[in-house]
C-alpha cells in the first residue's frame, strides 16, 4: 500500500543545510539541497584543494551533503558504499529549490543530472546570470523553472510554488499534496522586505489550498534568555527602530550626507532589491554608484538600468590588457562606462564604490580619506567567521570608518509567531534554526525531527516509524 511519508536530511538545528524528503509510494520530492555555512568549521578551509572530479565522493565521505539512496551518480559514490545510485532507483525523483542562496542550492550540483530540479522563472533567471558570471553550483546540469501558483507533478505527488519576500528574486514556498493530504513548506521569508504583501498572499493561497503539516524557517529564533516569551508574541507590526529593506537607501543617504570622501558599499549581490537601494542612494546623494563587473551584469540583466559604472580593478585591467575578457564582461564594458582608481581618485567625494571582501586589497588603491565603508549585510556577516576580524584589520590599517546598514532576510520572531498563528497548522515543524523549540503552534502539535527517523502522515497527522 502506497504511503506518504517525510524524512529529515539537514537543517534541523542549523541555519541552513535544509534537505527534506517527501515520499509518496516510491516518487519523492526533495527540498531544497544546500550546504551549511560554517566558516568556523568546515574542513574545506580554502587551503585544502578540492577535488573537483571527486567532489560528491568526498563530500559524501566528509558527511557534507547527506546519504540518501538514489539522487548521486554510480560513478560519484565512495568506495564500499551500499547507497543506490540514481540509475538503479525505482521511482521518480525530483529537486524543489526555494531560492538561490547557497544554504539551500549549494548541493545541487552533486545531484545527478537525470534528476530534474526545479526553481521558480524568477530564480532560474538569476541562476542563468549567475552561472554567467562564474558563481553557479558545481557541476554540469540544467535546471527546471516552474511558475507561482501553476501545480505540476511528480508521479501523483502535487507541488505547487507559491510566492515569498525574501532578500533575493524568485523564492517561494511549495504546497505539496498527496492522496494522504498536504504539507506547506515555506522556505525562507520575512515580513520586513520590500514585498510584505507576497507573504501575506502566501498565507491566504496556503489556506485555500488546505494542508496538514508546515515545516517552516525559524532563523531569527534564539534562547529564553536572549528572546524572552513575550517578545514572541504574535504580531505583524515593524518595529520602529527597525531598518527595513525599503528604508536602506535613505539611512545610507543621511550617513554620507555630508562625508567628504567616498562611500564603499559591502553587499551581497544576490539581493537585488539591495542593488537596486545602493542605485537609489547614489541618486540622492548625487554619487555615481561603481559596480565590481559582477554586480554590474546582474543590475543589467535584472534591474534594465543604466545608471551605473564599472569598477576598473587591478585584476580587471589585467585582463583586458591579455585579451583574456570572457565575452560577458567584454560586451559589458562595451556597454557601460568603466573607472579606474586613478580616475575616481581625482573627486572621490562624488563616488559610491562596491568593494567585496575577496577583493578587499583594492581599497589600497583608493583615497579612503574621510570616507566611510557600509557594511550592508555582505561577506563576512558576522563575528563567528574569522574573515570578519580580518577585514576590520584592513579598515583599521585604512582608517576607515565602518558603519552596517542592512536588514535581515528573515522574519522577526513575532512575525513568525504571526504567520503560525494565521496558518494554524495541524502539525508545526520549524527547522532553520538553532532554536526550533521556541515556535509553537496555535492549537495544533509542534514535532521536532530526528535524524535517522521517517513520519508518516496518516489522518493529519505524523506518526514516527524507523527508517
Amino acid at each position: 500500500m502506497n504511503k506518504t511519508t517525510l524524512t529529515f536530511y539537514g537543517g534541523l538545528r542549523s541555519i541552513g543545510g535544509t534537505i527534506v524528503s517527501l515520499q509518496y509510494g516510491s516518487d519523492r520530492v526533495i527540498f531544497d539541497f544546500g550546504l551549511v555555512y560554517s566558516p568556523q568549521t568546515n574542513i574545506l578551509d580554502g587551503q585544502i584543494q578540492v577535488r573537483e572530479s571527486a567532489m560528491t565522493r568526498d563530500y559524501l565521505t566528509l558527511g557534507l551533503i547527506p546519504k540518501i539512496d538514489g539522487i548521486y551518480h554510480e560513478t560519484s559514490l565512495p568506495i564500499g558504499s551500499s547507497l543506490i545510485p540514481a540509475n538503479q532507483y525505482q521511482g521518480k525523483t525530483a529537486v524543489l529549490i526555494s531560492h538561490l542562496h547557497l544554504d539551500h542550492i549549494g548541493g545541487m550540483g552533486f545531484i545527478d543530472p537525470s534528476i530534474p530540479v526545479f526553481m521558480s522563472k524568477d530564480s532560474h533567471d538569476l541562476y542563468q546570470t549567475l552561472e554567467m558570471i562564474g558563481e553557479g553550483v558545481n557541476g554540469d546540469r540544467t535546471y527546471e523553472s516552474c511558475e507561482y501558483d501553476k501545480p505540476f507533478f511528480v508521479g501523483k505527488i502535487k507541488i505547487t510554488p507559491l510566492q515569498v519576500d525574501h532578500d533575493i528574486p524568485g523564492a517561494c514556498g511549495f504546497h505539496i499534496e498527496t492522496p494522504d493530504g498536504s504539507v506547506v513548506y515555506t522556505g525562507d521569508l520575512r515580513l520586513h522586505g520590500t514585498h510584505p504583501e507576497r507573504v501575506e498572499s502566501f498565507i491566504t493561497k496556503a489556506k485555500t489550498l488546505g494542508f496538514d503539516v508546515v515545516i517552516i524557517e525559524g532563523t531569527t529564533l534564539s534562547s529564553e534568555e536572549e528572546l524572552p516569551e513575550e517578545l514572541l508574541v504574535a504580531n505583524k507590526d515593524i518595529p520602529a527602530e527597525l531598518i527595513t529593506e525599503p528604508k536602506v537607501p535613505k539611512v545610507m543617504t543621511e550617513l554620507l550626507h555630508d562625508k567628504q570622501g567616498i562611500g564603499i558599499f559591502n553587499i551581497y549581490h544576490r539581493n537585488i532589491d539591495r542593488i537596486a537601494g545602493v542605485l537609489q542612494a547614489g541618486q540622492l546623494l548625487n554619487r555615481k554608484v561603481v559596480f565590481e563587473i559582477g554586480t554590474a551584469q546582474l543590475a543589467a540583466n535584472l534591474l534594465n538600468t543604466t545608471s551605473f559604472y564599472i569598477y576598473e580593478s587591478e585584476s580587471l585591467r589585467l585582463l583586458r590588457e591579455n585579451n583574456q575578457l570572457q565575452d560577458w564582461q567584454i560586451n559589458l564594458l562595451d556597454t557601460y562606462p568603466s573607472l579606474s582608481a586613478q580616475v575616481i581618485n581625482k573627486s572621490p567625494h562624488e563616488y559610491l564604490l562596491q568593494n567585496s571582501y575577496d577583493h578587499a586589497l583594492e581599497l589600497f588603491d583608493l583615497n579612503t580619506e574621510k570616507g566611510l565603508y557600509f557594511h550592508s549585510d555582505g561577506v563576512p556577516l558576522g563575528d563567528y567567521d574569522p574573515a570578519f576580524h580580518n577585514l576590520q584589520r584592513i579598515l583599521d590599517y585604512l582608517g576607515l570608518a565602518k558603519v552596517a546598514v542592512g536588514t535581515g532576510g528573515h522574519a522577526l520572531p513575532q512575525h513568525l509567531q504571526y504567520i503560525v498563528e494565521e496558518l494554524d497548522p495541524n502539525v508545526l515543524i520549524p527547522l532553520h534554526s538553532f532554536h526550533p523549540e521556541r515556535l509553537t503552534p496555535k492549537r495544533g502539535i509542534q514535532l521536532l525531527p530526528q535524524y535517522g527517523k521517517t513520519y508518516m502522515l496518516k489522518n493529519g497527522a505524523l506518526v514516527e516509524q524507523n527508517i
